[in-house]
């Protein structure tokens, strides 16, 4: 059943109950509060005439020495009494009451007392009084008798007009519900129509005013919680998207890369199976392999780097940077030499907050591919200083840059800016990506500045240890 419908049918029964009940509830008050002024009446009246009467009786009593005539007397007495009233008076023996069938009701009475009840007789109500009294030397019963048929009809029919104004609301009602009900929920069917379109594909669906949401209260907040959920989806979608596309390109890659020392290794142990060569040529082909071999032993070890840093947590220390900084100087003194590059260190002293061993290779990472991008002769970098609350390291070359549209893409595995060149020096785009995994473990990421022609500027922070003191300087070296 749809929700409108249930608003619809829950709210009906509820007015419709309460417009009943309350309304019926309303007529018998009104019914019972007549009945009981009727029968409070008709006692008054039987007590008025039952003390008239005793009065009449005690004064008349010497004048007539015929009880008889005395009870005849007072009988016409008590009609001029009664007058023009409705009620109707018997006086006399119990077996002269009305109702003689249920003459019971007498039974039992002592002088001066007083009962009453209502009786029904051929579809008409009766209020039946009677009182017991001494009348001279005998006892007498005085009964009056009043007619509320009326009191009965009156209730019938109001009950009955009650019930076509009960008809007439119940349809009145249910037309004002339907309205209602369809007008509260129609910013949900809206809401249910555009969760509809995303759960079809449709991740670029909104709810608008314009769509039926002019709510400014509990709907507005759903619309926007729906927005809110749906923009959270189609965001994770495009990651998915990218993510996959990512792991794509990464098979791919990485499936090249592989192809190429795979095939000379192959090739040229063919040869070395297949033909007869001189020792010079024999040893130059298992160069060949050695090198290729060595260059997939690289790569495999920088996968798994890759790999295992992204799902690894660090166990940082407290370090100086000086000590940092020599340790990197002496590590690079052998790619200095290779490439005929010098190093220049400008590193303020502060104690940082990392792990030492990553943070070197991160380090050293940087001034190989600063090396490897710098003409021979061309300074490379190494700045460190203390950036607000935090330290900051950058690596800077002044070699052939890389271009804007490569930047965004720079640290992606496998990506290189110039794979032949790249190749060559045995890289295979993962170096980059390594050292982005490991910026990432201590709380920052690769900062990459460069410009084709001019340089590169790559840095990232790590964080200060927590009883650091104030930086000192430290004066620049060049290696």
């Amino acid at each position: 059943m749809k929700f409108s419908w249930k608003i619809f049918f829950i709210t009906f029964l509820i007015i419709i109950t309460s417009f009943g009940v309350g309304g019926f509830l309303l007529i018998n008050t009104v019914f019972t509060n007549t009945l009981n002024n009727r029968i409070d009446s008709a006692k008054k009246n039987n007590n008025y005439i039952t003390t008239a009467l005793s009065v009449y009786a005690d004064n008349n009593q010497p004048t007539y020495g015929n009880l008889e005539y005395l009870r005849v007397s007072a009988i016409g007495f008590a009609k001029q009494i009664a007058g023009n009233s409705d009620s109707k008076i018997k006086i006399g023996s119990i077996n002269e009451l009305s109702f003689s069938a249920e003459n019971e009701f007498a039974h039992g009475m002592s002088v001066n007392s007083r009962k009453s009840r209502i009786v029904t007789e051929n579809k008409k109500y009766y209020i039946q009084t009677i009182s017991k009294i001494q009348l001279v030397t005998a006892s007498c019963y005085i009964e009056t008798v009043d007619d509320i048929t009326s009191v009965y009809s009156d209730r019938d029919m109001y009950c009955t007009i009650y019930q076509f104004i009960l008809i007439g609301v119940a349809l009145f009602a249910s037309i004002l519900l339907v309205i209602f009900s369809k007008l509260l929920t129609r910013p949900l069917v809206k809401l249910k129509d555009a969760s509809k379109e995303v759960a079809e594909g449709n991740f670029n669906m909104r709810v608008k005013e314009s769509h039926g949401i002019t709510s400014s209260t509990e709907i507005t907040e759903l619309s926007q919680s729906f927005n809110t959920m749906a923009d959270y989806v189609e965001d994770y979608i495009e990651q998915l998207k990218l993510a996959t596309q990512n792991r794509d390109n990464f098979i791919a890659d990485f499936t090249h890369e592989l192809k190429t020392p795979l095939t000379s290794v192959i090739d040229y142990a063919d040869m070395l199976r297949s033909y007869e060569m001189e020792p010079e040529q024999r040893r130059e082909c298992a160069d060949l392999i050695y090198k290729e071999g060595s260059r997939l032993e690289a790569l495999s070890l920088n996968l798994l780097n890759l790999i295992v840093l992204k799902n690894d947590e660090i166990k940082a220390v407290n370090i100086r940077t000086d000590i940092i900084a020599d340790d990197i100087k002496k590590s690079v003194l052998f790619i200095l030499k290779k490439y005929g590059v010098k190093l220049k260190l400008n590193v303020e002293k502060a104690e940082v907050n990392a792990e030492p061993s990553l943070l070197k290779t991160l380090l050293y990472n940087l001034i190989d591919n600063a090396c490897k991008a710098s003409e021979s002769g061309k300074p490379v970098t190494l700045t460190g200083y203390v950036d607000s609350d935090r330290y900051r390291f950058c690596v800077t070359d002044s070699g052939c840059g890389i271009a804007e549209d490569d930047l965004a893409k720079i640290t992606e595995p496998f990506y290189m800016v110039d794979k032949s060149r790249s190749r060559s020096m045995g890289g295979a785009g993962l170096g980059l990506s390594i050292c982005n995994e490991i910026a990432k473990l201590h709380g920052s990421t690769l900062e990459i500045v460069s410009e084709v022609g001019k340089g590169t500027d790559i840095s990232f922070t790590v964080s200060l240890a927590d009883n650091s003191t104030e930086s000192e300087g430290f004066e620049d070296e060049e290696i």
